[in-house]
């Protein structure tokens, strides 16, 4: 499988194609408002980007969830922010019913360093839990649906 998914990030990297972020599609500048407090307090992720019709935030891939405090803040300056090694994650408003419907997708996954305190803090937020905390050999795995209705996945590996 790594000489396939070197082989894909080769090529992708060749013809100048990179993952650039999930949007989400939120009901008016009151979702925007919400999603942002949720994705910022519940989650930690950066705002690089904040207006009452859109939004973009920002955390670090593939490190523990507790260096995204050393991120810059981004929100007061035009400078823009390095894209690499980072997930962003673009919030919309829209009014259009079809745009609103979450269903299943997308499904936003994190890893987190403490799934108890991560679920604590997301449900405190106003997420809930869709179905037990499940604890595989390879480490603990949650589903919660956010307050604005998206579904989101955390793991946090067994060391």
């Amino acid at each position: 499988w790594s000489d396939n998914n070197s082989a894909a990030i080769s090529m992708a990297s060749t013809i100048g194609v990179r993952f650039g972020r999930a949007l989400l599609m939120v009901r008016g500048s009151n979702g925007v408002a919400a999603a942002v407090n949720f994705y910022q307090n519940g989650l930690g992720l950066n705002i690089v980007r904040h207006t009452d019709e859109w939004a973009e935030l920002q955390c670090p891939v593939g490190q523990p969830s507790s260096s995204s405090s050393s991120l810059p803040d981004y929100t007061a300056s035009a400078q823009h922010p390095p894209t690499n090694n980072n997930f962003n994650l673009t919030i919309q408003a829209c009014e259009s019913e079809a745009l609103l419907g979450v269903g299943y997708s997308p499904f936003l996954n994190f890893d987190v360093d403490d799934m108890d305190m991560t679920v604590a803090r997301c449900v405190q937020m106003g997420a809930h839990l869709d179905g037990p905390i499940q604890y595989p050999a390879h480490g603990k795995v949650a589903a919660l649906r956010s307050p604005d209705g998206h579904m989101i996945g955390l793991y946090e590996p067994s060391i």
